[in-house]
């Protein structure tokens, strides 16, 4: 239950004494000797069975400062580790002796209580008067998420996780606090059967491909196809790749489903070759499978392997990266590296990141696909078309021809084909299939 305190403006309690600290470092914080995250999980695992069978009802309240970064830019290290100890004594006052508090990293705090708070305003109150600092008044905001034991998690971790979302909602709803709800852990629930999923299929488990056709627009030919991955739990069922990828980026499970994608497209790529198809194959490359400390084989043994394997032809395979990648310089040497051995280079989505045009100039890609939310408005406003028409010139110009992504329907092909752009893809053509779908379409031979 949270104390009583009434604080005059600007007034902070006197730092502890390094003498009352805990004895045990690797769980504590240095700088206000909370606990730290760690200390804050291994101790509430111990707590929350205990506070049950009293019949209490615990709960994890996640507190963020807000602007932090802000605030303590204005300070000396001296300053700043003052405003961290006045804000580990107002929560010490704020939530009295039966609290477990943490500290988790820079502005993140975190706090186990044995009951939930009767009022959350005099709580912001508490923490949010504020604090003077050589002779400077800084005026301090929270955000909070709450999270319930057991409704919301039944592990500590697993409450943090969900205190930490619940803060998020706050965030994302304009409101001070957010309590973790039913819809919330469903979320939850789904994320980590993704995750746990991924991790399970990373030698190919539940993966498919299906190949989106590239069309050479003056033609209607079918010139090559993008890969593109599928994926089915098999307690979910089908997921879409908007759910799972962002999962395996986050989790770096994107970097060994990212290999299986390789070696899968390469090996269908050479059937389709035996059978007399001659068609380009496009790989969407993720950053993490460029990064440095990337984990596995890299990206360009792969595919030089499975090419020399196979007997392909390297510049029939192009790699697609994010526009976002050009301003990474470590990974932009790999992205040369493998231009340099042969492979062709795509800029996947130009214009959604509004990257500067100047990193072109130095880019080794060939490709530039232009995003298909100039395509989605290009009939109500020119100005859409004026934009692709500059694009395609620009690629022109550099040597590089243009995909242009989503085109659904005839009216939007005539106003790409009428701006010069060279290949299309979309719904209007053809949606993803699989590989045996390929052999009737009209490719060249």
């Amino acid at each position: 239950m949270m104390h009583a305190l009434v604080m005059n403006d600007g007034w902070v309690p006197t730092p502890p004494s390094p003498a009352s600290m805990d004895h045990l470092p690797a769980q504590r914080d240095p700088l206000t000797g909370l606990l730290n995250k760690h200390g804050f999980i291994r101790e509430g695992n111990r707590l929350l069975p205990l506070m049950a069978a009293a019949g209490e009802h615990p709960h994890v309240i996640f507190i963020e400062l807000n602007n932090y970064e802000g605030i303590v830019s204005r300070m000396s290290y001296e300053e700043a580790l003052e405003l961290l100890q006045a804000m580990r004594w107002r929560l010490q006052l704020a939530f009295g002796e039966d609290a477990l508090l943490a500290r988790f990293d820079s502005e993140r705090f975190a706090v186990l209580l044995p009951e939930a708070l009767d009022e959350f305003t005099a709580l912001q109150r508490v923490l949010e008067t504020p604090v003077v600092i050589g002779g400077n008044a800084y005026h301090l905001s929270i955000t909070c998420g709450v999270a319930t034991y057991p409704e919301a998690a039944d592990n500590m971790h697993m409450l943090v996780i969900a205190a930490r979302i619940a803060r998020r909602d706050a965030i994302n709803a304009g409101r001070p606090v957010s309590t973790f709800s039913g819809e919330q852990r469903r979320r939850l629930s789904r994320s980590r059967a993704i995750e746990d999923g991924l991790w399970e299929s990373r030698a190919g488990e539940g993966l498919s491909l299906v190949y989106q056709p590239k069309v050479e627009i003056h033609s209607g030919r079918v010139i090559g196809v993008e890969t593109l991955m599928r994926w089915y739990h098999p307690e979910l069922g089908h997921v879409s790749p908007t759910e799972f990828v962002p999962v395996a980026e986050r989790t770096r499970t994107i970097v060994p489903l990212g290999e299986w994608m390789i070696r899968e497209s390469l090996h269908q790529q050479s059937q389709w070759r035996r059978q007399g198809l001659d068609l380009s194959v496009a790989i969407n490359i993720s950053p993490a499978q460029l990064a440095p400390e990337a984990s596995g084989t890299p990206v360009l043994d792969i595919l030089a392997d499975e090419c020399d394997r196979l007997d392909l032809d390297r510049s029939k395979i192009e790699l697609e990266i994010t526009e976002g990648l050009l301003t990474d310089e470590s990974a932009m040497a790999q992205v040369r590296r493998l231009a340099n051995a042969g492979f062709g280079i795509a800029i996947d989505d130009f214009g959604r990141d509004h990257s500067a045009l100047s990193l072109l100039v130095d880019s080794p890609a060939r490709t530039l696909k232009i995003d298909k939310g100039f395509v989605d408005n290009i009939l109500r406003n020119p100005r859409q078309a004026a934009i692709i028409r500059f694009i395609t010139e620009l690629a022109h110009d550099l040597g590089m021809r243009t995909v242009v992504e989503g085109v659904e329907h005839i009216r939007q092909l005539v106003a790409v084909a009428s701006a010069g752009c060279d290949y299309g893809q979309g719904y209007f053509y053809y949606r993803p299939m699989c590989a045996d779908r390929i052999h009737g379409l009209r490719t060249p031979h």
